[in-house]
């Protein structure tokens, strides 16, 4: 992989920025979470709503970022989405400083930063292939889901420990804002000179025969086709379905655990970090252990998932055992996340794959924006720790049906 990048320039620059914007991201999500709970006093439903709302936008957009992505010049569309996401967050330190943030405020601004992300991500991830060969593609992919996992692991880390030293939110969010504006600098100097699929795109101009309905029209034509093929339908409703469970948990259950259990803000990001660096680990063993990329394979780790998630609330009995149960979540996570790409690529033909990743994204972040209020619904009538091991099994649940489901078709 280090090869790799020293021969290809352009994305090792290009992946510079991106890494320090998603070290930038993870000090924004810490902030973020940490200032929700303090908005809505810790209310695990109000917690849910900010987030559902949060979410809104991938559910609207994502059916339309990748068509927009191949429309107009993904340069562009980067450089701009990362300048109009640095100046929503400078926005969300002036509100922090001045201590006005509501929970609309915490709404509106989750939802704008959702928007921009729409249409930065297909955009990066279509101008990798533009700007290495063919033989490093995969290894190019690699590095960019390693800058990802890394940036997660350093970012929140980051944000706690800077919050525990100056305990001033706004003054901890501007490192988000400088990123963004690094990361736009790095885009403008690695894609200078357009590739060939960069410059088609870069003299392209939008036409009117492609209207949203179309688009959403072609969007629902692919997902009944994907219906009819019983292991791509099960490996993207089934791990949709997971997420909607896991999201519960990860963005507003577990947060509320340890705040419920005594520890500080900043523990809420050490074990943001400690799921990250499970992550970074399970990466780079999945590529040696596993082997079998099939749909059962993929919900046999999810039930791997489930069961870890049900065990964390005997985890929080102290701090070094929580952190400890983090990383093995964060490491099985890690396999879920290496097979179920590869899977949907095996299943998929060069005429459908990007549609079928469109239409797991869809669902997937839909399922983010149900989480939120599924979380507010489970406190209603279980205690915290209770709902994460309720969560737990139901993912366990949702792995056994997907296999027998997946395994009707070798019978």
């Amino acid at each position: 992989m280090l090869a790799m990048l020293r021969k290809e320039r352009r994305l090792s620059v290009l992946l510079t920025g991106n890494l320090l914007s998603q070290i930038g991201d993870g000090v924004h999500e810490f902030v973020f979470i940490v200032t929700v709970l303090h908005a809505t006093h810790a209310n695990v439903a109000l917690s849910g709503a900010i987030y559902f709302f949060r979410f809104i936008p991938y559910v609207v957009l994502g059916p339309l970022g990748g068509a927009l992505s191949d429309r107009w010049p993904r340069r562009s569309l980067m450089i701009h989405a990362d300048l109009a996401r640095m100046a929503i967050t400078v926005a969300f330190c002036l509100l922090l400083s001045s201590g006005r943030v509501g929970m609309t405020a915490l709404a509106l601004i989750g939802m704008s930063m959702t928007a921009f992300r729409t249409v930065f991500q297909p955009a990066f991830q279509g101008t990798i292939p533009a700007l290495v060969r063919a033989e490093h593609l995969p290894a190019a992919n690699g590095a960019t889901q390693m800058a990802a996992e890394l940036g997660g692991l350093v970012g929140p880390a980051l944000g706690g420990t800077l919050l525990y030293a100056v305990a001033a939110p706004g003054y901890v969010l501007a490192i988000d804002a400088a990123t963004y504006l690094v990361s736009a600098l790095c885009i403008r100097h690695a894609i200078a000179v357009p590739a060939l699929a960069e410059s088609k795109s870069e003299h392209a101009t939008p036409t009117r025969s492609t209207t949203l309905c179309g688009l959403y029209r072609e969007f629902g034509a692919n997902f009944k086709a994907a219906l009819v093929r019983r292991d791509l339908f099960v490996s993207i409703g089934y791990s949709a379905l997971c997420i909607l469970f896991v999201g519960a948990a990860l963005r507003v259950l577990i947060p509320t655990m340890l705040k419920g259990a005594g520890f500080a803000d900043s523990m809420i990001g050490y074990a943001m970090s400690f799921l990250a660096l499970g992550a970074v680990i399970g990466a780079l063993l999945c590529g040696s252990i596993s082997r079998d990329f099939s749909t059962p394979s993929l919900m046999s780790y999810w039930r791997c998932y489930g069961f870890t998630l049900a065990l964390l609330p005997l985890c929080a009995i102290s701090a070094p055992v929580t952190l400890a149960g983090c990383f093995a979540l964060g490491a099985i996570g890690a396999f879920v996340d290496v097979v179920l790409p590869t899977n949907i690529q095996r299943l998929s033909t060069e005429a459908n794959v990007g549609k079928n990743f469109s239409l797991f994204s869809t669902l997937a972040n839909t399922s983010e924006a149900m989480s939120g209020a599924f979380a507010g619904a489970l406190s209603v009538v279980a205690p915290v720790g209770i709902g994460i091991s309720v969560i737990g099994i139901a993912v366990v649940a949702v792995g056994c049906v997907g296999a027998a489901r997946a395994a009707i078709r070798h019978d």
